[in-house]
C-alpha cells in the first residue's frame, strides 16, 4: 500500500484506520510502563542516593548480585504475571484485563515510591507487584491489538507496542539525568523517589484510555457473543455493522472458532499439541521471545550507564546524558522503522538484516575492549565503541528483534489458543529477561568483553534460524496464517526468503480475489449466527 517516498499515503493510511491507530496507541501505553522501568532502574542503581538510603557500597563485593536482585526481581514478577493473563483475559475479556493489571501496577509503584528507612525487603515486594501488572500486559497487548488492526496495518500496530516501550525507557533515562543533575545532595531520597513516582504517568494513561476503548471481536466471538463482535468490529474499522467487508470478517472469524468455543486450558494444551502443524504454531512464539531476550538488548537497556562507563566514558552524568541519546536514536528508529518499512520490507527480511547489524556492533564492542582496554579517557577507541552501541539499536529497533516477534508471535497463534500462546511466549521472554538482569552485571565483571562477544554469536545464530524457520506473514489475514505451516515448514521459510517467490503474497492474493464471491455467499450464514 505505502511505497517508500509517499508519506502522504502514510498519512491517508492513519486517517482510514484512525480508530484502530487510536485503540493501538492506548494499550501500547502498556509498553510505556515497561520501558519506564527498564531505563529507570540502570540508572538509579549507579545514584549515591540511592545506594545510601540502601547502605548498598559499590566496591563490596556484593554489590554487583545485589545489583542483579534489584533488577531481576521485577521479571520474576513479570513471568509470573504474563503465565496468569491466560486465565484472566480469557476470563474477564482483553479490555478490562489490561485495566486489572494496570492497578496492579500503580499499587506496585506506590509500594516502590514509599519505601522509608532503606528497606529492601519493600523494595522487592514492590517490584514484584509492579512486574506482575507488567506482565499482565506484555502478554495481553500484542494478541488485543492484533486482534482488533485491520490486516493491512496489523504489523505496524503491534510492533507499536515496541515504539513506546522505547519512548518509555528514553523518559526515563531522561529523568534520571535531569535529577541526578538538579539533586545534588548524596543522601536526598527525592534523587530516587521522583522517577519510581512518575513512572506511574502512562499507567494513568493507559487505565483511563482503555475505558473508552472496544472488547476484542475475537474474543466476544470465542464467548458466542455474536451481536456484540459485531459492534465492536464494525466500531473499530469505522463502518457499519452490515458492511460487506465487517459482515465478510465476522464470518471470517465465526468459522474459524467453529468448534473451538470457550476451550478451558486442558483443551487449548491438547489443541496446542494435537499435530506438528499447531506444535509449531504454539512454540514459535516461545523461540521468537527468547531469541529477542538473547540479542542482549535488555543487558544495554538496564546496565546502559554501566556499559558506556565500560567501554570508556567516566562519570555518572556524562553516562547518563549518553545514555539518554541511545534512548532517543531508540524512538526514532523504531518510529521511521514502523511508518516505513513494518508493512514493505516484511517480517522475515526484517530480522535477518536485525541479526547481522546487532551482530556486527557486538563483535567490535568485544574486540575493541579486548585489544584497546578502556582507560577513561573518551579517545577514538572508546568513541567508535559508543557509536556501535548506537548502531546496534539502529537495527535492532529499526527494523529487527525489536517490535518484529511481538508482531509474529501474535500473528502465527491460532485464534483459539492465542490466549494460551501468547501467555507461553511472554512468560518465556520473562524468564530470559530475569536470567539476563541477573548475570549481566557479574558477567561485566567477570568476563567483561566476552559479554559482547557472546551475545554477537548469539545474533549470528538467530539469523540463521530465521532463514530456515521464519515464514513471512506479511498481510496474510489471520484466518489463513495456518497455510503457511502446511507441508515441509523448513522448505515453505526458505521459499519465504525470495520476496517474488514468498507464500504470503500467494495468500494476499487468493483472499482478495474470492473476497467478493465469499462476502455473498456467508452473510447469509453470519446473519443466522447472529
Amino acid at each position: 500500500m505505502t511505497r517508500y517516498d509517499d508519506l502522504r499515503a502514510v498519512w491517508r493510511d492513519v486517517k482510514m484506520y484512525r480508530r484502530a491507530y487510536t485503540l493501538t496507541a492506548v494499550a501500547s501505553f502498556g509498553g510505556m510502563l515497561y520501558g519506564w522501568d527498564t531505563g529507570l532502574i540502570g540508572g538509579v542503581l549507579t545514584m549515591d542516593a540511592f545506594q545510601h538510603s540502601f547502605n548498598l557500597h559499590k566496591d563490596s563485593d556484593n554489590f554487583a548480585s545485589l545489583q542483579g536482585n534489584i533488577v531481576s526481581v521485577l521479571q520474576a514478577g513479570c513471568f509470573f504475571g504474563a503465565v496468569a493473563s491466560f486465565y484472566v483475559s480469557n476470563t474477564f475479556g482483553r479490555k478490562w484485563a489490561l485495566v486489572i493489571a494496570d492497578v496492579i501496577f500503580i499499587v506496585g509503584s506506590l509500594v516502590q515510591t514509599l519505601i522509608f528507612g532503606g528497606n529492601l525487603t519493600q523494595l522487592y515486594v514492590g517490584r514484584v507487584m509492579g512486574g506482575f501488572g507488567v506482565g499482565l500486559i506484555s502478554a495481553i497487548v500484542p494478541a488485543y491489538v492484533g486482534e482488533n488492526a485491520p490486516k493491512e496495518i496489523r504489523g505496524r500496530c503491534i510492533g507499536c507496542m515496541q515504539l513506546f516501550n522505547v519512548t518509555g525507557i528514553c523518559f526515563a533515562f531522561f529523568v534520571n539525568y535531569g535529577v541526578n543533575l538538579d539533586i545534588t545532595s548524596e543522601t536526598n531520597e527525592a534523587k530516587w523517589r521522583i522517577p519510581f513516582a512518575l513512572q506511574m504517568l502512562p499507567g494513568a494513561c493507559l487505565l483511563i484510555g482503555m475505558l473508552f476503548m472496544n472488547e476484542s471481536p475475537r474474543w466476544l466471538v470465542e464467548k458466542n457473543r455474536i451481536t456484540d463482535a459485531a459492534k465492536a468490529l464494525a466500531h473499530v474499522r469505522g463502518k457499519p455493522v452490515d458492511d460487506p467487508d465487517v459482515v465478510q470478517e465476522l464470518d471470517e472469524i465465526i468459522q474459524d472458532f467453529n468448534g473451538h468455543e470457550q476451550l478451558p486450558l486442558v483443551a487449548q494444551l491438547r489443541a496446542a499439541v494435537s499435530s506438528k502443524k499447531m506444535f509449531y504454531r504454539a512454540s514459535f512464539g516461545v523461540v521468537l521471545m527468547s531469541w529477542q531476550q538473547l540479542t542482549g538488548a535488555n543487558s544495554i537497556n538496564y546496565y546502559a550507564p554501566q556499559i558506556f562507563r565500560e567501554i570508556g566514558l567516566a562519570g555518572t552524568s556524562t553516562a547518563l546524558l549518553v545514555t539518554g541519546g541511545y534512548g532517543i536514536v531508540k524512538i526514532v528508529m523504531t518510529a521511521i522503522g514502523l511508518m516505513a518499512f513494518t508493512e514493505q520490507l516484511g517480517r522475515k527480511w526484517s530480522l535477518m538484516i536485525g541479526s547481522v547489524g546487532q551482530a556486527f556492533a557486538f563483535y567490535y564492542m568485544g574486540i575493541n575492549s579486548a585489544v584497546h582496554p578502556p582507560t577513561g579517557e573518551l579517545d577514538g577507541n572508546a568513541v567508535f565503541a559508543i557509536t556501535c552501541v548506537y548502531l546496534f539499536v539502529i537495527f535492532f529497533s529499526f527494523i529487527g528483534w525489536g517490535p518484529t516477534p511481538y508482531i509474529l508471535s501474535s500473528e502465527c497463534s491460532p485464534n483459539h489458543v492465542r490466549s494460551l500462546v501468547m501467555a507461553a511466549s511472554l512468560a518465556c521472554q520473562w524468564m530470559w529477561s530475569f536470567t539476563i538482569a541477573k548475570l549481566t552485571p557479574m558477567m561485566l565483571h567477570d568476563i567483561t568483553y566476552g559479554t559482547f562477544l557472546l551475545f554477537g554469536t548469539l545474533c549470528i545464530v538467530m539469523g540463521l534460524w530465521t532463514v530456515l524457520c521464519v515464514p513471512e506473514t506479511k498481510g496474510v489475514p489471520l484466518e489463513s496464517m495456518g497455510e503457511l505451516f502446511e507441508g515441509d515448514i523448513v522448505k515453505g521459510c526458505i521459499q519465504d526468503t525470495w520476496p517474488s517467490r514468498s507464500r504470503a503474497k500467494t495468500l494476499r492474493h487468493a483472499h482478495s480475489t474470492n473476497h467478493v464471491d465469499a462476502v455473498k455467499g456467508d452473510a447469509t450464514t453470519q446473519e443466522r449466527s447472529l
